[in-house]
């Protein structure tokens, strides 16, 4: 009897650890790496044509911080911005606002030899207070 336990736990775990670990690969929710290239002089760059203006922290407004956010961003095949990381930020959730205005951006994507590709560019964000 006990062999018989064995003998089906151990199928029914390998038979688990397979999907499982197939399922490692496709995340739900998440995006998959984009394989993108440095802009280069065959390459035409993303062209802007959506922008997102980012929200002030009411905290950044209280203690008047000013200044611009840089981000390193992937615009993919589509145009869209796939990732954003910050690169130099200003702190007090105006980072954190500059990434998601960012990502709302929309580009006519970058080409090479007529194709449309993935491409890594920084872009800036600035933050002034107006009165």
């Amino acid at each position: 009897m006990k062999r018989i336990l064995l003998v089906v736990f151990t199928a029914l775990l390998m038979m688990c650890t397979v999907p499982w670990s197939a399922a490692q690969n496709k995340v739900p929710g998440k995006t998959p790496v984009i394989e993108a290239v440095a802009i280069t002089d065959d390459i035409t760059p993303p062209r802007l044509s959506e922008v997102a203006s980012p929200f002030y922290t009411p905290e950044a407004r209280k203690k008047k911080i000013e200044g611009t956010v840089t981000l390193a961003i992937v615009v993919n095949q589509k145009g869209d911005v796939a990732d954003a990381k910050v690169i130099k930020g200003l702190g007090y959730g105006l980072d954190e606002n500059a990434v998601v205005a960012v990502k709302e951006w929309k580009y006519k994507p970058a080409e090479k030899d007529g194709e449309p590709i993935a491409v890594k560019m920084e872009v800036t964000v600035d933050f002034y207070l107006r009165d």
